[in-house]
């Protein structure tokens, strides 16, 4: 447990104040620790009960059937592990003299430099704020009964283990599935769960999956392999409500007139940054408005992560939802605060998914860039594709997706191709002049 590594009785008083618990604070702390900064003198609030985590495994591996060679569990995706670094538990960060304040940040005085958390109040001289992102509910537009037994949310490793307990209990051939959204978390939770052997279905309503990134002939390729795995789409419609039956999930209800009878559904139609504790810095996009050193309007606090909206490569300013920018952001914030007046942060937005990776087919795709402008895509090698999306004669973005999917040197290659923005020649040229 957290409370482990807290030491207890101390003043909750800080140099360095990280408010988050997910991804970026995990990030954060190895980057004070990789400057030498001493014991005690770094602090963590989080609501959660364990350490810091790469939370994308909580929709891959995590949920991977009882059959996987690879089943991720605590601790062994701890941050950062992620990102080739140390796995950093309860021993990790004592060891290091990092502490957890454990409770949510409800409240931020700039001014006096406290936060408070539950009855207590945290002083700090420098704060970074960590606190990513909560899933949107679907209560919130309207649609009812997902507090129904059995409608999961998944955004902490609770969640996970929740579902995954409740999937152990349950006999896989009679059990059905309705994942609601066709986004990420949809489209991760999908491949892993039908690994089960139970019917899965997914409901959306637009008229292919990830309609932000895809265009619909880069959703029909990948709505094609997930059909001939087992997984059912059903398309332009949306779950109006959740039915219940003695208080647990029965079925949902559409808003075409239909209903689709399911014991477990799983919602992601997206995500809201958490920002609302801390008032009174420059907002922009739903975050907190940073430089490029991830300094907020206020000299003594930064942000990264989901909730930090920066400078864009591509003009004007940005927010980003992914884990490579949890990283990096955190990292450059940590620099900043620490006085290290890091270079301008200059993001190559960086976007993937890993699927169906307890099969010998897996599907893997790479995207770099901005996906403004025309897409253009084309066939690359067996059961592969690419893309790329070409504005004012150059190219912008590219994609890489396929099964068994790109290499760890075709990922390289690809960001290397898209950062140096040639002139755009067609889909086809621009990959074979990258060799991939």
């Amino acid at each position: 447990m957290l409370r482990a590594c807290c030491r207890l009785g101390m003043a909750k008083n800080f140099e360095y104040l990280v408010v988050g618990g997910g991804n970026a604070a995990g990030y954060a702390c190895r980057e004070f620790v990789a400057n030498g900064v001493e014991a005690g003198k770094v602090g963590v609030v989080t609501a959660e009960p364990v350490p810091p985590y790469e939370r994308p495994a909580l929709t891959k591996a995590y949920l991977h059937p009882p059959t996987a060679k690879v089943r991720a569990r605590l601790p062994g995706f701890h941050t950062c592990v992620g990102g080739g670094g140390e796995r950093q538990t309860v021993e990790w960060y004592a060891e290091k003299g990092i502490s957890f304040v454990q409770g949510r940040a409800s409240a931020v005085d700039v001014a006096a430099k406290s936060v408070q958390v539950g009855d207590d109040q945290c002083s700090y001289e420098k704060l970074i704020i960590a606190t990513g992102a909560r899933p949107l509910r679907v209560s919130a537009f309207g649609v009812k009964g997902d507090d129904l037994k059995n409608v999961f949310y998944l955004r902490e490793e609770r969640e996970a283990a929740e579902l995954v307990g409740t999937l152990e209990k349950l006999d896989a051939s009679t059990t059905k599935i309705v994942i609601v959204g066709g986004g990420y978390i949809g489209l991760e939770c999908a491949a892993a769960l039908v690994g089960w052997g139970m019917d899965v279905t997914m409901v959306f309503p637009e008229a292919h999956c990830m309609p932000r990134l895809f265009n619909a002939d880069l959703a029909q390729w990948l709505e094609n392999e997930y059909t001939a795995r087992g997984v059912k789409i059903l398309k332009g419609d949306l779950v109006t409500e959740f039915l219940g039956e003695g208080g647990a999930l029965a079925g949902v209800q559409l808003k075409s007139g239909g209903t689709l009878q399911c014991t477990v559904a799983v919602v992601g139609v997206g995500a809201a940054p958490n920002t609302e504790f801390c008032a009174g810095l420059s907002m922009d996009k739903g975050g907190f408005l940073v430089d490029e050193t991830m300094r907020t309007s206020d000299a003594n606090v930064f942000a990264c992560g989901d909730v930090c909206t920066f400078p864009s490569n591509y003009g004007g300013v940005s927010r980003c939802e992914h884990v490579d920018h949890a990283r990096k952001s955190a990292k450059q914030s940590v620099q900043s605060a620490l006085g290290l007046n890091p270079a301008p942060y200059v993001y190559l937005p960086y976007f993937y998914s890993r699927l169906f990776e307890y099969t010998d087919a897996p599907i893997v795709f790479n995207f770099f860039g901005d996906q403004t402008g025309e897409c253009q895509v084309c066939a690359r090698k067996e059961k592969s594709l690419g893309a790329i999306w070409v504005k004012d004669g150059k190219v912008m973005g590219a994609l890489l997706m396929g099964s068994p999917g790109p290499s760890g040197e075709d990922q390289a290659k690809l960001r290397e191709a898209v950062a140096a923005a040639p002139p755009a020649a067609g889909a086809t040229a621009f990959f074979e002049a990258a060799s991939l």
